[in-house]
């Protein structure tokens, strides 16, 4: 017996109310059948990156809540969640993305990525943006900042920025904006 899209959607019904389902087809009709089963989207074919995308961003959003953002890399290929990054890297022409599990590398630069990033990521070197929030202890001596309780995860405080990222550590001043510090 074939089992179709639709008794599938069925099936799965059934057994959770909660699951996220997504239709993909090329006959509208079906389309309009498949919000019987309290389907999360519907993607007509020819399915456009743009759209599955847009489904994506919505579905991450609807499982994680709006408190969960997220930074696109490689032209929107990899996304990754804002939360999970400790600090993000420029090595050469290339950024990397150093994060709790792993580190992703995209061709891009600050200046493309910084409007991105909510204010909890300060610029603190010319090589380093860092999440305050995943910041464990700072040595202004030796000019580091220390991630995540390991002293092998850290970043060099470059002059141009100490001052800016002392106000934000004191004050939690976050209105002097990076662009203010790179046109200084």
């Amino acid at each position: 017996a074939k089992v179709t899209g639709l008794d599938l959607a069925n099936l799965i019904r059934k057994q959770d109310k909660n699951v996220y389902i997504i239709f993909t087809t090329g006959h509208l009709e079906y389309g309009l059948i498949a919000y019987k089963y309290k389907t999360f989207d519907y993607l007509p074919k020819p399915v456009t990156i743009e759209r599955l995308l847009d489904t994506l961003d919505r579905l991450i959003d609807d499982i994680f809540g709006d408190d969960t953002k997220f930074v696109r890399l490689d032209n929107n290929k990899t996304i990754i969640k804002q939360d999970g990054i400790l600090y993000i890297q420029k090595d050469g022409v290339k950024v990397v993305f150093h994060t709790d599990t792993r580190d992703y590398e995209t061709y891009s630069s600050f200046k493309k990525i910084l409007p991105q990033l909510p204010h909890q990521f300060i610029q603190c070197h010319k090589s380093y943006i860092v999440n305050i929030k995943k910041v464990t202890d700072i040595d202004m001596m030796n000019n580091s900042i220390f991630l995540n309780h390991n002293e092998n995860l850290k970043c060099d405080i470059g002059p141009k920025y100490k001052n800016q990222l002392m106000e934000v550590l004191n004050y939690g001043n976050f209105s002097n904006t990076l662009d203010d510090v790179n046109n200084a």
